[in-house]
């Protein structure tokens, strides 16, 4: 799973997220009618060979369609969180991996959250995050399907991150052209899990009912709506893993974190804090190996806040600062979305890899100060 795929991952989640909490209840709170799009786009691409152990199966081209739904959020609280209109909606998608003995086809419903700019010209672009479930019909067997070690389990998730070229044909018919990173894996959940990671190159059309003339606003400072520029975060995390596929069995990972968070703009902050890891996994893969060390390790962590709203997406980077087990590179990095339903409180997922190997996915909740 390389890097730029788990970034592009929590990034993605939030398109569900927001989808079912967030500027999605806006819709209702709009005066006008909102702009609703229907669309349809195919896409052909070509997968990533990440890692050696999949790589002979990685020289296929996949295609695929979807069927898009969104929604244009036009109301006041869009513009003052975004700066923009963004849409929020949801995806229907088939994606045939052009292997059908080892890889199969995919069938995905997923959400995105899609900001614009240059919304009001008939040329513009717009970025996309989004997040769902897909169902695979080709997973790894021991036995019949040794080869395909991208996923393990029919259910997985995908994630999505995409640049989208638009042009306006009329008010209500548009061309869009764009490139899509997907990444489709089951988070570690079990293995053997290397997530297959396809870009791909699209191009669809939409119709839009009740087309809505952008209207420019005046931007509003940013500092007013941070009165607390500096706030301590604490969280507990907490997951379980298995150790191989031969291993079913699960075990248990907690840890806890504080870190201070300094918003420099309207979208960014920066942050630098503490980790603590322990690691049951780890303890039985080292008694089995009879080896003495100890499953807990301690790190800094040093990252960036993208904030949306009452979301907010963390990109970390950390170094150990002690860890008995020397398996792992000093480094890692640390991908993560959090919803705050209260401003003193909140939750998220969050994935740590170490350079292009993702270790965990995690849940955690916290509290902010």
């Amino acid at each position: 799973m390389p890097m730029a795929a788990l970034f592009h991952k929590f990034c993605g989640l939030a398109g569900f997220l927001i989808l079912c909490n967030g500027p999605f209840s806006s819709l209702f709170a709009q005066t006008s009618p909102t702009p609703l799009a229907l669309g349809l786009r195919g896409h052909y691409g070509f997968i990533i060979p990440h890692t050696e152990a999949i790589r002979d199966v990685s020289f296929s081209h996949p295609r695929g369609l979807e069927l898009e739904v969104a929604w244009h959020l036009i109301g006041e609280k869009s513009w003052k969180n975004f700066a923009t209109y963004p849409r929020v909606g949801a995806v229907l998608g088939f994606v045939d991996f052009d292997n059908p003995s080892v890889l199969g086809q995919s069938f995905h419903l997923s959400a995105f959250f899609e900001p614009f700019v240059a919304v009001r010209q008939r040329f513009n672009f717009s970025f996309r995050m989004g997040a769902g479930l897909a169902y695979l019909n080709q997973v790894y067997d021991a036995k019949t399907n040794p080869r395909n070690q991208f996923y393990s389990t029919p259910l997985s998730f995908i994630l999505t991150a995409n640049l989208m070229l638009n042009y306006r044909l009329s008010p209500a018919l548009g061309l869009r052209l764009g490139g899509f990173y997907n990444h489709i894996s089951n988070g570690g959940i079990q293995q053997p899990n290397k997530g297959i990671n396809f870009p791909t190159l699209s191009l669809g059309l939409e119709y839009v009912w009740h087309p809505y003339d952008f209207n420019q606003k005046p931007k509003v400072d940013w500092r007013s709506l941070f009165p607390e520029r500096l706030r301590l975060k604490a969280a507990f995390f907490g997951t379980a893993k298995t150790l191989d596929e031969n291993n079913p069995k699960r075990y248990a990972l907690v840890g806890l974190t504080g870190y201070a968070s300094y918003v420099v703009g309207r979208l960014s902050a920066l942050t630098g804090g503490l980790e603590w890891v322990f690691d049951d996994g780890l303890r039985e893969r080292l008694q089995r190996a009879q080896d003495p060390a100890h499953p807990h390790r301690a790190s800094l962590l040093i990252g960036h806040e993208l904030l949306l709203g009452r979301f907010t997406f963390t990109q970390q980077w950390g170094m150990y600062i002690f860890r008995a087990y020397f398996g792992n590179p000093l480094f890692y990095q640390r991908y993560g979305l959090e919803f705050s339903p209260h401003r003193r409180f909140f939750v998220g997922v969050n994935l740590k890899a170490h350079a292009d190997v993702a270790e965990f996915l995690d849940f955690r909740v916290g509290m902010i100060w």
